[in-house]
């Protein structure tokens, strides 16, 4: 008699191709997240730069005069002080 061999199961298979297309759908993610917080550090450091241009260009305060906060301070705590390494 012929003997058939046990049909195989295909779940495996559909197991390693949905943690396939999982790990390249989260690889892209990554890819563009860490695409779009270069372009944002890459504008606060032009921001950073034109903001000290600016306050070099600036006349000083007169002695008798309101003292102005720094210009540049929010841009400085908003993007240098974020980045504190753990």
């Amino acid at each position: 008699m012929n003997q058939r061999e046990p049909v195989q199961s295909h779940a495996f298979r559909y197991f390693a191709g949905g943690v396939l297309c999982v790990a390249v759908a989260l690889g892209g993610y990554f890819v563009r997240l860490n695409a779009q917080v270069d372009r944002e550090r890459e504008e606060a450091a032009e921001r950073l730069a034109l903001c000290r241009q600016a306050q070099s260009i600036a006349p000083p305060a007169r002695p008798g005069s309101l003292e102005l906060v720094d210009p540049c301070k929010h841009l400085i705590d908003r993007y240098l002080k974020k980045t504190v390494p753990l």
